[in-house]
Parts: structure tokens; C-alpha cells; sequence
């Protein structure tokens, strides 16, 4: 029997879920939600299902198996407070929220089914990253180097919202913020943090209030320090981050879903490509054929078909942490200033 789905929203990101749940066997896409007609009409056209302009409706009439929410970053709270209502699994999109204290008050009337939502931090479903996570157990990570270059101050080709920093958050809350997410993932809580940022192509103004170029340094409460660099202004969208242990260095490709380490061997895993003699850094690559959207799709269609949510990567409470993580680091660049994070 085929999962019914539905989505609410339907603008650029929807489109990387859809294109990974269309060629599942086991999904029926039932309903797409929007109130932009134009990327609505696009939407079902690609992807089938039945339109809607009001996702309350939507929701009782498709009664679909799981949701996901897709809308820009302040429509968060009526669509999860309507899914809980109807106890229906929601895979929403990061982030978890616009502020702090929207979130709070989010988590705090879901409750119990807050482990039935799932945030999109697409990083912490990837299996270079849980290699890394299972190869740094037996090291000890003292630095990093997080690196998130892209070209979007310089195409202007992502939507005009993006480039409104009060509603898109600017570069930090919609782009960097899986950086963030993944360094606690894999390194633990932030203690404080402190950064800055420059316009080195097109200054502030109207419509154009994001920061292109940014620095943040961060200490974590187990003494890993470490910068991420952000820039808006770069060639290509690039993403990698770097860990410095004592045992070894670990270089994750994002992007690529690529995991280059380089040092000690360890039993697990034979980490030369040749003999002693020649020693080469290992890669490990994940499935090429596959988006990196792939993989969280296929966690959080596992958990709603078994119903079990004890392996949720990333929970609406956990994804709150990311958010406020990220807050404290934009408003670090913001006021160029140190935060301590509480």
C-alpha cells in the first residue's frame, strides 16, 4: 500500500523531495499546497497531484500519511500546529523557524510529537557523515575549518526574498545554518562565538540587505575551536568542512558527499588505497547516482511507515538548538561582537 503524501509549499527546494519521492514505488503523491499560483500550476505538472491554495483543506480532504512543509522560513507555526492536530508525520524544512522565541513557543504545543517531525538538515542523514561521526569517536578533534561559498550575490538568481535579510534571514539562516547544525552533530554545543562580515561587491541597501562575505569564530564547550567562512560572492557553490585530530584529518565535500581522511589507519577501515610504502589519503564517496536529498527522504519515510522515531536524525527540539546556535552567530557578525551562548 503507497504512502499518501502532500506538500506545503512548493517554491525551489520542494523541488529536490519531489524529484526523490517520484521514483519511489512505495509514494503517491497526493497533494501539492501553495498560495502562489505559478509555482503551484509548475509543481503539479511536474509532479502530479491535486492543488490546493489552503493547506487546512488540503489536509482533510487528501488525509495524506506525511507532510512536507517547504514554505519560506516565518510559515512554520500553522502548518505544524495543523499537522499535530491531525497526527500526521511532517518533514519540515530547515529552519525550525524565524526566532527564537517562535520556535519555543512551536516546540512547546507539540509536545510529545515533536520527535514526528523531522528537520531537513539534509548533512546528518549522509553516510560520509556518519562515517566521520563513527571515525572521530576514537580520535580527538581539536579544530575545523568550515569553508560555504556561492555565487548568489553576484547572479542575483535565487528569489528576491533570499536577498531580504528581515525575511530570509540572510546567508547565515538560510544557507550556513547547515554548517552549524552539522558541527553540533558532530562536535557537540557551542559555547560562545564571535564574528564578522564585509559588502566587498554591492553595498546595503533596499531590497538588498544581506551581508555577502562573513567570518565567525567559534569555541565549543569541550574546547574545539574553530572559524566558518561564508561568502555570497564566490565562484561556484562549494561546501566542505575540515577536522584536525590528533589521529587524523578529516575533509568532508558536501556538496559531493565526499569524505577524504588522511593519517593513522584504524581497524574498522583500511584507510590506504595502497601499500604502507606509497600512502595515499582514502576517499569515500557515496552513491553518485543519488542526491544528497536522497537520504533523509528515505530516513523519514522509513519512521513513518514503521512509526518508530527513536532514529529521527534531527527533531523540531534539536533543530531548535541549530536555530538558536545560528541566531547568536548572525547576530555575532551583526554587532561584531562576542556571544556567549547560554
Amino acid at each position: 500500500m503507497k504512502l499518501r503524501i502532500a506538500f506545503i509549499g512548493t517554491g525551489g527546494i520542494s523541488r529536490v523531495h519531489l524529484q526523490c519521492l517520484k521514483m519511489r514505488e512505495d509514494v503517491e503523491i497526493s497533494g501539492l499546497c501553495d498560495i502562489n499560483p505559478e509555482a503551484l500550476e509548475k509543481r503539479t505538472k511536474e509532479f502530479g497531484g491535486k492543488p490546493f491554495s489552503d493547506f487546512q483543506q488540503m489536509l482533510d480532504e487528501i488525509r495524506p500519511d506525511a507532510v512536507w512543509i517547504c514554505t519560506p522560513t516565518g510559515v512554520r507555526y500553522e502548518p505544524l500546529i495543523a499537522c499535530k492536530k491531525r497526527d500526521i508525520p511532517v518533514f519540515c524544512e530547515k529552519p525550525v523557524a524565524r526566532t527564537v522565541e517562535e520556535g519555543e513557543k512551536i516546540l512547546d504545543e507539540l509536545g510529545d510529537f515533536n520527535s514526528h517531525v523531522q528537520v531537513g538538515y539534509v548533512f546528518r542523514s549522509m553516510p560520509v557523515t556518519g562515517m566521520v561521526k563513527d571515525l572521530i569517536r576514537e580520535d580527538k578533534i581539536h579544530s575545523f575549518l568550515s569553508f560555504y561559498c556561492n555565487n548568489s550575490g553576484l547572479s542575483k538568481r535565487l528569489s528576491k526574498w533570499f536577498y531580504d535579510k528581515q525575511i530570509s534571514g540572510g546567508a547565515l539562516l538560510d544557507q550556513a545554518t547547515h554548517n552549524f547544525d552539522l558541527l553540533r552533530y558532530l562536535l557537540g554545543e557551542v559555547e560562545e562565538v564571535q564574528g564578522t562580515w564585509r559588502n566587498p561587491v554591492t553595498q546595503k541597501t533596499e531590497g538588498y540587505t544581506i551581508e555577502e562575505v562573513i567570518a565567525v569564530n567559534m569555541v565549543f564547550k569541550n574546547g574545539i575551536v574553530g572559524t566558518h567562512v561564508h561568502t555570497c560572492v564566490g565562484d561556484a557553490w562549494r561546501n566542505h568542512i575540515l577536522l584536525s585530530g590528533e589521529k587524523r584529518t578529516y575533509w568532508l565535500n558536501l556538496n559531493e558527499g565526499e569524505l577524504k581522511v588522511e593519517g593513522e589507519s584504524t581497524s574498522g577501515i583500511n584507510l590506504w588505497e595502497t601499500d604502507n610504502t606509497n600512502k595515499k589519503a582514502r576517499v569515500f564517496q557515496q552513491g553518485k547516482d543519488k542526491s544528497i536529498y536522497h537520504y533523509e527522504n528515505v530516513v523519514f519515510l522509513e519512521m513513518v511507515s514503521s512509526q518508530n522515531w527513536s532514529k529521527n536524525p534531527c527533531t523540531y527540539e534539536d533543530g531548535l538548538k541549530s536555530l538558536k546556535c545560528t541566531l547568536a552567530c548572525d547576530t555575532a557578525i551583526t554587532n561584531q561582537q562576542r556571544i556567549i551562548l547560554q
